[in-house]
């Protein structure tokens, strides 16, 4: 009996418990708030006039009946950005960059998410790089509970750097299978340039890129100091290596230029003339196809490789390009020329500009030869170039 009796009161309680938690779910309030995480920073580019984001409204389980709101743009809400992020510096967006593709939605009746909305910004790239504008976009009215903690979102636009993203190609490398392999093929006259910043030189050779044999720049080698850059020919009797310390940590500029009806090349650190030096090899032919180099194939070009996987290259790395003919000292030291150049620019045949984080490595020359990381990348955020103080 009192076991009878115990159960019945168990039942009784669990019985209550789980009423009254499916009252609470039934009551609560069902309010309609933003679902997209704020702020969401775009970077404000030169090169970029335009933009555009989309964002949707929420509500936490369906209703019976269609959920409609409005949206408005509030410059008052500025004040309370600088409020919630402990920022003066920062100002409206101005409304000739910005437009909606509605200001008015629906949530569905059986549904919990709106269609989205669509901003559009425009001449984007007239806004001043060095302000931080903001734009607050917020649900003005609804036929439900707004969420106040989530009725604002805001979009903050600031000046980006010219490099914002950069790959590491530590235990990594990158090749190339060759779209249209004539673009660097019987160059004459070339021009190979890499913005890196190396971290270690452990090992006897890091390659930089190039092919193995043919026309190769690796740091190190037998008789070589590891921090010190060879330009590698055909044969050791052709090798030049220049003799200057490469710094860790630091960002280096590389240009190696080759003319080979003059049999000279020269190479610039930093747009600075470190070696100006005879050369007696032919044409360059870099567009050999790809192979994993095995049972006799040809070697063939590389970014981070060559000879073995021993060979890799322990530092960040961006804007490789090649060029058919030799730029000028004034051309290399153009101001950002390191950093950013047309991808239209005369002579310019391969340009993977390593900035997007994605592990395609886009081609932006004419000639649309991506390139391929042999495992995934590790992408780096930067600021380059540096702002001074």
């Amino acid at each position: 009996m009192k076991l009878q009796k115990l159960y019945g009161i168990t039942l009784g309680l669990l019985t209550f418990i789980s009423t009254g938690c499916n009252d609470d779910m039934e009551n609560f309030s069902n309010n309609i708030f933003m679902s997209s995480v704020s702020p969401e920073n775009i970077l404000v580019k030169s090169n970029i006039e335009s933009d555009e984001r989309t964002f949707q409204l929420e509500i936490a389980k369906p209703e019976e009946s269609d959920i409609n709101f409005t949206i408005k743009v509030d410059p008052a809400l500025v004040s309370a950005y600088k409020d919630i992020y402990y920022t003066n510096d920062v100002e409206m967006l101005p409304e000739k960059h910005y437009s909606f593709s509605n200001m008015e939605g629906k949530i569905f009746a059986g549904s919990v998410i709106s269609a989205p909305i669509t901003v559009y910004f425009k001449e984007i790239n007239q806004l001043n790089i060095d302000k931080v504008y903001i734009l607050p976009v917020s649900i003005d009215n609804a036929n439900i509970g707004i969420l106040a903690s989530a009725q604002t979102f805001y979009y903050v636009f600031k000046g980006a750097s010219l490099i914002n993203k950069v790959a590491n190609i530590k235990e990594n490398n990158i090749y190339v299978e060759w779209k249209n392999p004539e673009a660097v093929n019987k160059l004459t006259m070339m021009t190979a340039e890499a913005l890196i910043r190396p971290h270690s030189f452990d090992h006897n050779i890091s390659t930089l890129m190039g092919i193995e044999g043919k026309f190769l720049f690796r740091f190190g080698d037998d008789g070589v100091p590891a921090n010190h850059l060879q330009i590698a020919g055909t044969s050791s009797a052709t090798n030049i290596h220049i003799n200057r310390d490469v710094p860790l940590e630091e960002w280096l500029h590389i240009v190696i230029t080759y003319d080979a009806e003059a049999k000279n090349l020269k190479a610039y650190y930093n747009g600075e003339l470190v070696t100006n030096s005879p050369m007696n090899i032919d044409a360059i032919n870099w567009g050999i196809p790809h192979s994993d180099e095995s049972n006799g194939k040809p070697r063939c070009f590389w970014i981070g490789y060559s000879y073995n996987n021993e060979r890799w290259l322990d530092a960040d790395i961006a804007e490789v390009r090649i060029w058919n003919r030799v730029l000028s000292e004034e051309e290399i030291n153009a101001k950002d020329h390191a950093y950013e150049v047309d991808p239209n620019s005369e002579g310019l045949v391969a340009y993977w500009k390593l900035n997007d984080g994605l592990d395609e490595i886009k081609d932006y020359s004419v000639n649309g030869n991506n390139a391929t990381p042999s495992s995934t990348l590790t992408w780096v955020d930067v600021a380059l170039p540096a702002k001074e103080d």
